[in-house]
């Protein structure tokens, strides 16, 4: 955060709180503002984990609203693999999305792309050769890329999808391949527990 010089007029601008989860909504705004800093300043890991706790999150906030994870249970206990295998399990068709094709399928992707780049900086097997830390540095800087897109589109999908979660009274909506910028919904019956 920048900070005024002593004697200059620093000009403060009021800020909308949401009416809902405004200390969720400041954890989101301080994600999305670092994330971007992070990208500019070409700090790729930084930003590909904060691109995970914004998927990770979306993903329960989904899968607690369909009654796939206890709203009680501790986040510590479910991690990204272990969420999207979840999510896979309520939604088995593909999820086209503005530049994603199947939104599930990519995200499963990055998750991969993900471990690699977050572990594969020095890692290597003792007497292996290692990887170029250029080629290293090109694949974190297109994770981070492809993550912060992910976010969003994951972002808009699981809005979409809650609310016509709760419109249907729980039904799993599922969305045609008809139309990426705006699909449609249908709704399918959630499997009973």
């Amino acid at each position: 955060m920048k900070r005024a010089r002593p004697g200059s007029k620093r000009r403060f601008h009021a800020v909308a709180i949401p009416n809902r989860n405004a200390i969720k909504y400041f954890s989101y705004r301080e994600a999305w503002a670092r994330l971007k800093r992070a990208r500019i300043f070409g700090f790729h890991l930084e930003a590909v984990t904060i691109e995970e706790s914004i998927i990770v999150d979306r993903l329960l906030s989904l899968l607690v609203c369909v009654g796939e994870i206890r709203a009680e249970s501790r986040t510590k206990q479910y991690g990204l693999g272990q969420l999207v295998q979840l999510w896979r399990k309520r939604v088995q068709q593909p999820i086209p999305v503005k530049y994603f094709p199947d939104l599930f399928s990519a995200v499963d992707d990055w998750r991969q792309r993900r471990n690699r780049v977050v572990h594969s900086i020095v890692k290597s097997m003792p007497g292996a050769s290692h990887g170029d830390v250029l080629d290293f540095l090109r694949e974190a800087e297109f994770v981070a890329f492809q993550g912060e897109a992910l976010g969003r589109a994951l972002t808009d999908w699981v809005r979409k999808a809650k609310r016509q979660f709760t419109k249907t009274r729980g039904q799993m909506p599922t969305f045609s391949r008809e139309s990426n910028s705006s699909p449609g919904v249908q709704a399918r019956s959630a499997p009973s527990a």
